[in-house]
C-alpha cells in the first residue's frame, strides 16, 4: 500500500509518500513547498491570498498523488492552522475547492505523535524530545522512553523571525531579545520537569543546523550527535560574522531556510542553556512518521 502524507506547516508543505507493508513502513518520497503561510496572517487571519497558497500547494500534491495511484492521500496541519482566528473558515475553503479534509492537530497530539515516530531511533533513555517548527515547538520529557506531559508553545523559527528580524540575519540586538523571548516561553515548563544531560531534537531547523555544521566541518557526515559546545561556538561565530557572509553561507546550505535557520538555531541554543543539556541527538523522524503509526497503522 502507498499511501501520501501531507504536513501542512507554517513555513514549509512537505508530502511523504510511504510504502506500508506488515505494520512497517518507509518512506519512499519527499517533496515540499516553501509556502511560508505565516507571512499571509492579518490581524491573526489568513488572507485570501494565504488561503489559495494553500490550495495551490494541495492540488499539485493531490495531482503527484493521483499520478502515482496512491491507496491514500492524508493532510494535516498543525500551529500553521491552530494560532489563527479564522480557522474553520479555512478549513471549509480548502474542503471546497480541494476536496481535501484537512486533520487539525492541537498541540498535545502533535507533541505525542512526534515522539511516537521517533521513539524507535531515540538513543537515550532519559531527557527531552523537542520538535521545532515555524510556528510552534512541542517538548516531550521522557524517562525510559516514556513521554511524560507532551506540550507544545506557539513559538518558532519563523514566528520569531517575523516578530524581531529587520533585515534577514539577526544582529546582536534582535538575537538577545529573541533570547529573552524564549526564555520567557520556555523558562516554567522547564523548572516544572528537570533538567537533563540528552535533548533529542526534530524539525527542519535542526536538520538545517545539522547540514550547516556539516558545511563547515564542524561535523561528520554520517554523524548525528552533536556536543553543546558546538553549538553555542557556532551562536557566537555567526553573531560576529558580517551578515552578508552568513547570508552567503546559509543559502550554501539551505536556501528556503535562510531566513529562519539563525532564529531556528537561537532556539535549539537557548533550550541548551535552560536544560543545561550536554549532548543533542538529531531525530530525522517526527510527526509526520508517528501519523502513520497512529492515524494509519492504528498502532
Amino acid at each position: 500500500m502507498l499511501v501520501g502524507i501531507v504536513d501542512v506547516g507554517s513555513n514549509t508543505i512537505r508530502m511523504n509518500i510511504y510504502r506500508i507493508e506488515n505494520q512497517t513502513f518507509e518512506n519512499l518520497l519527499s517533496k515540499k513547498e516553501a509556502v511560508g503561510l505565516v507571512a499571509y496572517i492579518k490581524k491573526k487571519r489568513y488572507t485570501k491570498e494565504g488561503m489559495d497558497a494553500l490550495k495551490d500547494c494541495l492540488l499539485s500534491f493531490k495531482d503527484t498523488a493521483q499520478a502515482l495511484h496512491l491507496d491514500g492521500f492524508h493532510v494535516f496541519a498543525t500551529a500553521s492552522l491552530r494560532n489563527i482566528e479564522n480557522t474553520e473558515e479555512v478549513l471549509a475553503y480548502i474542503q471546497k475547492t480541494c476536496d481535501v479534509s484537512i486533520d487539525l492537530l492541537s498541540g498535545e497530539e502533535e507533541a505525542r505523535l512526534s515522539f511516537k515516530g521517533a521513539l524507535s531511533k531515540i538513543q537515550f533513555e532519559n531527557g527531552y524530545y523537542i520538535d521545532t517548527g515555524g510556528g510552534s515547538t512541542e517538548i516531550v520529557c521522557f524517562k525510559k522512553k516514556e513521554p511524560m506531559d507532551p506540550i507544545s508553545l506557539p513559538i518558532g523559527s519563523l514566528n520569531l523571525y517575523q516578530k524581531y528580524v529587520d533585515q534577514i540575519i539577526p544582529n546582536k540586538k534582535e538575537a538577545s531579545a529573541i533570547r529573552k523571548e524564549i526564555e520567557n516561553q520556555f523558562t516554567d515548563c522547564i523548572k516544572k520537569k528537570k533538567k537533563v544531560d540528552n535533548l533529542t531534537i526534530t524539525g527542519g531547523s535542526m536538520r538545517a543546523i545539522r547540514s550547516l555544521l556539516i558545511r563547515l566541518d564542524e561535523m561528520n557526515p554520517e554523524s548525528y550527535d552533536i556536543d553543546s559546545n558546538t553549538i553555542h561556538s557556532l551562536v557566537d561565530e555567526l553573531l560576529n560574522r558580517p551578515s552578508k557572509e552568513v547570508i552567503r553561507l546559509f543559502l550554501k546550505v539551505k536556501a528556503d531556510r535562510v531566513h529562519t535557520l539563525f532564529t531556528g538555531l537561537l532556539i535549539v541554543d537557548t533550550l541548551l542553556d535552560l536544560t543545561q543539556a550536554k549532548h543533542i541527538q538529531v531525530s530525522m523522524f517526527g510527526v509526520r512518521e508517528g501519523y502513520v503509526l497512529e492515524r494509519i497503522l492504528k498502532q
